[in-house]
């Protein structure tokens, strides 16, 4: 049987687990639209890159029909 020193001490412990995770949620929701910003940012990057990609390809193998 635990104590009732053990017990506050199990309790206190789950209180302090449970701000920090309150912290945690709180600072994620703050951060949240700089997140996706950078998000945004980044997918649009990627979709340039591939417009580049696929346009080298295209040009390429337009080169190589018309030698042919």
């Amino acid at each position: 049987m635990k104590t009732p020193q053990e017990i506050q001490d199990s309790i206190a412990a789950a209180g302090a687990s449970t701000s920090v995770l309150t912290a945690v949620a709180a600072k994620a929701t703050e951060f949240q639209p700089i997140i996706s910003a950078m998000s945004g940012l980044i997918a649009i990057i990627t979709g340039l890159f591939a417009i580049a990609y696929y346009m080298k390809k295209i040009n390429k193998q337009d080169g190589k029909s018309s030698e042919g």
